[in-house]
């Protein structure tokens, strides 16, 4: 594919979301920087900007970000803020032809109010949206009238044909709007060999970096599961393809040669779902003595004994866990898929290996009960992990649960798409919950033996 009539000016944006509540995120956003590689290796400038980074390695603690939920409203607000200020200083000092804004349900706003901000002054850059929501509800989001494109699905061939001025209405996966009416192209499918792409993109960056975590890395792509609380059902339509081993493990070595980076996030919504693939890969990078420390994401259903202690010598330092409830009859209801008695015996696996454990655990669930919040709790005493990562449960558009929450006539307003996330203390669907009860709850995130990782 060629590069088209000239070489575009693109900007790949992350919108500030941890900002907005007095933290920030200073890792990868890997779905524009893979856009962005794919842009560059086809001619175009591109530069990737995430307005989330700050300059420092103090995060916030979760009991935190929830107590700064009235800040995050204020600041996302609050157009004169210097947060906003910066973002459009860096644009304008760029001056893209194109910007590219990755979109989750709860930046919504704060995607709209970076486009609104750029439109207000130069309306010919094209602004295209891409990413979780504008996927879910193109229909909603190619209406917002400062957007100009939305691109469902994966980006890399979409946006690079856009930019390379082919007729919109023959590029696949996007959206848009033409005499005020909206034009959903056919979707386009799944990248099916995705070693086919460039490493993403980490030399491209508009921000400092001093203190950006490079180490990012995704092995495959989808999810097969159907929890009703998750999006990706809808999102992957439950398929699943992976990169190469060797593509893999070139890569982890492009980071050590070329970005010295201390620890390697797996980003896999589940690392081990082939234990196959992952006791290779592990014994890879053993075989290669890459001497690389690394963490992942998993479920409790996923592990063995010999795959925990291959991961340990492979260098895993830290197993990550959704365990969401203490209650099998929660678990049940959502479609997890796995059994409390499933995660003891994978949190036995994980300690006896020595490795350090962190379990994400969810509350207000449609239809908890006290109870099942006790026993949420007492599990995690139980687990005794090192890390708790906490949530409450957001009814994200696009999951089952959000589906029910429609047909049941209870309209959520749209207008506020940035509360709908996990860190909000609004308790959306559930308000029968012991204000004690959830209290005790958050306090798990202080109960850990310690380590974030």
């Amino acid at each position: 594919m060629g590069s088209g009539k000239s070489g575009k000016k693109i900007l790949l944006i992350a919108p500030p979301f941890y900002r907005l509540m007095g933290s920030h995120y200073n890792g990868l956003h890997l779905g524009i920087c893979y856009i962005a590689a794919f842009l560059k290796q086809h001619g175009h400038e591109v530069k990737v900007y995430n307005a989330d980074y700050s300059g420092t390695t103090e995060y916030s603690n979760q009991r935190q970000l929830f107590e700064n939920n009235p800040l995050y409203k204020a600041t996302l607000n609050d157009l004169s803020h210097p947060i906003w200020e910066e973002i459009r200083g860096k644009i304008f000092d760029f001056a893209p032809d194109f910007i590219g804004i990755t979109m989750m349900t709860a930046n919504y706003k704060a995607a709209r109010n970076i486009a609104a901000s750029i439109k207000a002054i130069d309306d010919n850059i094209k602004i295209v949206v891409g990413g979780a929501h504008p996927t879910l509800d193109p229909r909603g989001t190619s209406s917002v009238e400062v957007f100009d494109y939305v691109i469902r699905g994966e980006g890399e061939f979409a946006f690079l044909e856009l930019v390379n001025e082919q007729k919109e209405d023959q590029i696949k996966g996007l959206s848009f709007m033409e005499n005020h009416k909206p034009i959903h192209n056919e979707n386009r499918p799944f990248i099916q060999n995705l070693d086919i792409l460039p490493f993403p993109s980490r030399d491209s960056f508009l921000n400092d970096t001093e203190y950006l975590d490079f180490g990012h890395v995704i092995t495959g792509r989808g999810c097969p599961f159907t929890c009703s609380y998750c999006a990706s059902p809808q999102l992957w339509r439950s398929t699943v393809r992976y990169r190469s081993i060797s593509n893999v493990l070139a890569e982890l070595q492009y980071l050590q040669t070329n970005y010295n980076s201390s620890l390697i996030h797996f980003e896999d919504d589940t690392f081990t779902l082939n234990k196959r693939r992952a006791k290779e890969i592990c014994q890879e990078i053993i075989n290669r003595q890459l001497g690389i420390k690394w963490v992942s994401e998993t479920r409790a259903d996923y592990l063995d004994k010999e795959l925990v202690a291959l991961m340990k010598e492979a260098g895993c330092v830290r197993i990550k866990i959704g365990a969401e409830s203490g209650s099998d009859r929660i678990l049940n209801e959502v479609q997890k898929r796995v059994t409390t008695e499933k995660i003891r015996r994978a949190v036995r696996l994980t300690h006896d290996q020595g490795l350090p454990l962190t379990v994400h655990l969810m509350a207000g669930f449609p239809g908890e009960t006290d109870e099942d919040l006790r026993q949420t709790i007492d599990f995690a005493k139980e687990l005794n992990a090192d890390y708790y990562s906490l949530s409450v449960l957001a009814p994200y558009y696009g999951t089952e649960i959000w589906d029910e929450l429609e047909k049941s006539g209870r309209k959520q307003d749209r207008e506020h798409w940035e509360y709908f996330y996990h860190q909000s203390q609004d308790m959306i669907l559930n308000n029968d919950l012991d204000p004690k009860l959830l209290s005790e709850f958050f306090a798990l995130n202080e109960w850990g033996r310690g380590g974030r990782v």
